[in-house]
């Protein structure tokens, strides 16, 4: 009887724990529908909105940041979005499946714009851009940008790519971004609204390609200047802002290889031994210092034997060799999703991403070149030239992870991003002096870079029942190691010989940089309602951003004592062979000399920059609307090293400087679609670390000497805008702009007459920069049914700039006098016959840009296709004092297509193939004179490469 009932009992239990799995599985089977909800006028979140099944009380709430999320059953469903004062809009044919997201984002109109209620189809609804097109509408700024929904549709795997199909952007080398032709110092890159170094510090803009689109959710590119963005910019600020909530479980595998026929597969790729762990970004300890660089190293004249074992301690490879190299190589992997709980949400991004590439150039070339003494001859004199083949091998990793939670009015979220790339260079040339010895010169340079970033950001967003308020805290540990750069020069005359005088040198060098930022900001905004319904904005915020650096070179001579006049032989490698090093017994061979620590060499600086600003966007009817305010920044910069005369500088301030931005922007709406702008903002450019000290920084690949200029400024830019806008459909913009710039202090290089290869950063005087800019983004489907699929991007900007060189001074190679204005030493130097202007062109700006793409998209047959195309004008690189002649950039004619397709019955898998450089375009730098032929400074044959990606992707 008591089994019977314990038998009973358990079937009752098992029968329960059934029912209970069962009714599980069911509610695990329910689909999710989620989105945001805007304001179709301004597109911005509305708060509270609902979405509610219609004939039932199923429904959800936007939150604060406009998002929705409403749990289904499987099947077809009709969805009702409405909020107060609204036209409600109903949405069928909503499909659900089960265990999975469907996203929908949608748009409201106010009951005045539109006063019936909208019933549409889920298969009408092609707003992937919508939401981010009518920011762009409304937004203060001239502004572009591009969408999470675009990458899914265009395959980009990296931010550069992305970039390159935003009118008015431009990439070089897939990685540094121009805006309206602007180089490095006037555009600016930052990472979720915060300023970051990138790889490169000295750079105002982080290499693009390191972020991977599966973690962003958009890329904002400003044109124009507001308070609330960073003042240190003039042509643009770029936006990358990553995922904080994935609207659904992502996951993605991504592999990619390249093909170039003059660099890839190579048998005489030129390499050297290097460390075991280098493909991933570091170097093991190979080339660490192997001795104590406070340790004084003793004359080769006491025969010491620690000068023996101090020589013989060097890694004895100094010679490039021949290797065989591979493919390109690159994959990526990320997983992202979201995690809704009673009262909080939560959400997760991971990814990582490796590159392996190979550049070998058989032909390249560098060269110096004057003007001769004899003002009648006008060709260019040949200085120094040198000629050979350089194998590079960049391996890049990135890693990001970042966690969010949402409560009802609150949102935090912690993304942690790190990278490493380790660049690995062997070159062999012949060199030439022309002016000295006219000696032939065997050159071996073995060099590597390890560049490290680490990047926190904590970030946090609040609602309150009158303000928002939002800040954000980023941690920056960068660092660029140079380990055992090494150079070796031998005379290969009639004598094989490493005699100074001809140039012959064995050169070792450390150098290390390490630099910590700390950048924090705090925004609030207050809306409200005006007497003519309109809402304006009030916003107000503060700012920090602290850098501090510290930096140090290490430079190690060595010297070849022969009094046994032993052969020496044209081989890098044979002066390290240990039959080779000095010893006591013959005092004969290879030994160490100098003391490695110039202090010209090793410096620290701090930066720290306070600002705060205020700003209104006052609708001043419901056509014209004015942003206005002002942005303060306090630089003050701090420098310990030694002068030009080799005095102690011990923190001192170098820069003190109180900026004041205005800024004025005005839009007039002249119809629902179309826009006429102005505007007017100052922002500044301010002086790199780098450039802003005593340092003497030498480049062994081109022989080039940066030397520092402590006593460089800001330079202050007027920035003037005038921009007519239509928005002909979604996605698509027409636009016609004028703008005019002032600079005060503009930065540029120049190239001393004494020293052909050494260069300085100088404050030039006062310049202007106009021109015109036309931008289309448009669909074809006007002309026919049949170029439905296309659509077109271009812009092009005519640029005008003009430099009065009567008030620029030039400085001394020793940076301890003023020279004479510019314009005074062109005319004393200037050819017979030759007509000197005033004025000349900006450095570093180009005369014209164009950037156009032609895009094919097929939803039915998943095909997606680009062709796209950029030049820059011929451009002003480096300025030339006397008889150095100026030094431009040539234009790189840049022509590249990609075509890819969706695959599998649910499309998780896409293959693609590109040809980048279509033209077989080169870099090339060349001295320009007047009457005289172009003479090379740098030339680079870049080579044409293909490509093929397989992605995977579970979303």
């Amino acid at each position: 009887m008591v089994l019977a009932f314990k038998s009973i009992k358990m079937k009752k239990s098992l029968l329960f724990f059934t029912f209970m799995c069962f009714a599980f599985a069911l509610s695990a089977q329910k689909g999710k529908l989620r989105g945001v909800i805007s304001d179709a006028k301004n597109g911005e979140t509305l708060i509270g909105a609902t979405a509610v099944k219609k004939g039932t009380t199923i429904g959800a709430a936007t939150d604060f940041e406009g998002n929705y999320s409403l749990e289904l059953e499987p099947g077809i469903h009709t969805i009702e979005f409405a909020y107060i004062s609204y036209a409600t809009k109903t949405v069928t044919d909503i499909e659900i499946k089960a265990g999975e997201v469907t996203l929908l984002d949608i748009q409201l109109s106010t009951e005045v714009e539109q006063i019936d209620e909208v019933v549409i189809t889920a298969k009408q609804i092609r707003n992937t851009e919508n939401a981010l097109i009518s920011v762009q509408k409304k937004s203060g700024n001239v502004m572009d940008g591009i969408s999470s929904q675009t990458f899914r549709k265009t395959g980009d795997s990296d931010a550069g790519q992305a970039l390159k199909r935003v009118p008015g952007v431009s990439v070089q080398n897939g990685k540094h971004v121009f805006v309206r032709g602007l180089g490095d110092r006037y555009t600016k890159t930052i990472f979720n609204s915060m300023s970051i170094p990138g790889l490169d510090p000295d750079r105002n803009a982080v290499q693009v390609d390191l972020f991977p689109t599966n973690l962003i959710d958009n890329i904002i590119v400003y044109k124009t200047f507001s308070p609330d963005l960073p003042g240190d910019f003039s042509g643009g600020i770029v936006d990358i802002s990553t995922k904080d909530f994935p609207e659904r479980k992502t996951f993605s595998f991504r592999y990619g290889t390249s093909y170039n026929p003059a660099m890839n597969l190579q048998s005489d790729f030129l390499g050297y031994e290097g460390g075991a762990t280098d493909l991933l970004g570091f170097d093991d300890g190979t080339r660490e210092l192997p001795i104590n660089p406070l340790r004084d190293i003793p004359d080769p004249t006491l025969l010491d034997p620690l000068l023996e074992r101090m020589t013989s301690s060097f890694n004895p490879t100094m010679a490039a060799a021949k290797q065989n190299n591979f493919l390109n190589q690159s994959f990526g992997l990320s997983y992202g999703n979201q995690f809704e709980k009673e009262k909080v949400t939560l959400g997760f991004n991971a990814a990582l991403n490796y590159a392996l590439n190979y550049s070998y150039y058989d032909n390249i070339e560098f060269g110096f070149y004057i003007k001769q003494a004899n003002s009648a001859n006008t060709q260019l004199e040949n200085s120094e030239v040198r000629r050979g083949e350089l194998g590079r091998e960049d391996a890049l990793w990135s890693a990001l992870v970042g966690g969010s939670l949402k409560t009802k009015n609150s949102s935090f979220a912690l993304n942690i991003f790190t990278t490493q790339n380790a660049t690995s260079e062997a070159s062999q040339r012949i060199a030439r002096n022309f002016e000295q010895t006219s000696e032939d010169l065997q050159e071996d340079v073995l060099t590597f870079t390890q560049r490290s970033l680490r990047n926190a950001i904590l970030t946090g967003k609040h609602h309150f029942e009158k303000f928002d308020l939002s800040w954000r805290n980023s941690f920056t540990l960068s660092r660029v190691y140079d380990p055992d750069f090494r150079i070796t020069g031998i005379a290969v005359g009639e004598d094989t010989t490493l005699n100074p005088g001809a140039g012959g040198r064995i050169d070792r060098f450390y150098r290390d940089l390490n630099e910590w930022n700390e950048n924090l900001r705090v925004d609030l905004e207050f809306p409200f309602e005006l007497k003519n319904g309109e809402e304006s904005k009030i916003k107000i915020g503060a700012a920090d951003s602290y850098k501090e650096r510290d930096y140090e070179i290490l430079q190690y001579n060595f010297k070849f004592r022969n009094p046994l006049q032993v052969q020496i032989q044209p081989d890098a490698n044979w002066f390290f062979q240990p039959e080779n090093i000095w010893n006591t017994a013959t005092g004969n061979g290879t030994y160490l000399v100098n003391s490695p620590i110039d202090s010209a060499n090793v410096f620290s600086a701090r930066q720290n920059i306070f600002a705060a600003y205020a700003m209104n966007e006052l609708p001043l009817n419901r056509q014209l609307k004015a942003i206005y305010g002002l942005r303060i920044e306090k630089t003050d910069m701090f420098y310990t090293g030694q002068d030009q005369s080799g005095n102690r500088l011990d923190d001192i301030k170098t820069l003190d400087i109180l900026t004041a931005l205005p800024s004025a922007n005005l839009v007039y709406q002249i119809g629902e679609n179309t826009n006429l702008r102005a505007s007017y903002n100052k922002t500044l450019a301010r002086p790199s670390f780098r450039e802003k000290s005593n340092a003497q920084i030498f480049d062994p690949i081109s022989k080039v000497t940066f030397i520092g200029n402590i006593d460089l400024t800001e330079t202050n830019i007027n920035n003037f805008d005038l921009r007519w806008e239509t928005f002909p459909n979604i996605g698509e913009i027409i636009s016609v702009s004028a703008f005019y710039k002032t600079f005060d202090g503009h930065i540029e290089i120049v190239a001393f007459e004494q020293a052909l290869d050494n260069v300085q950063p100088i404050n030039s005087g006062n310049s202007i920069v106009y021109g015109a800019e036309l931008e289309i983004r448009k669909n074809l489907n006007f002309l026919s049914d049949s170029t439905n699929s296309f659509s077109i991007g271009s812009n092009i900007s005519i640029v005008n700039s003009e430099l009065d060189i009567t008030s620029v001074q030039l400085p001394s190679p020793g940076g301890d006098a003023v020279v004479d204005s510019e314009y005074n030493i062109r005319i004393d130097n200037a050819r017979d016959g030759e007509n000197v202007s005033d004025t000349r062109d900006m450095a570093g700006q180009a005369p014209y840009l164009i950037n156009a793409y032609l895009n094919y998209g097929n939803s039915e047959s998943d095909i997606n296709a680009n062709l796209s195309y950029n030049v820059q004008g011929k451009t002003l690189s480096v300025v030339g004092i006397g008889r150095a002649p100026d030094i431009f950039l040539l234009p790189f004619h840049s022509l590249n297509a990609r075509v890819s397709k969706n695959l599998g019955k649910e499309k998780r898998s896409n293959l693609s193939f590109s040809v980048q450089n279509i033209l077989d375009a080169k870099t090339q730098r060349v001295f320009q004179s007047f009457q005289a032929d172009d003479r090379i400074a740098s030339y680079f044959e870049e080579g044409r490469r293909f490509g093929l990606t397989y992605r995977y992707t579970i979303k």
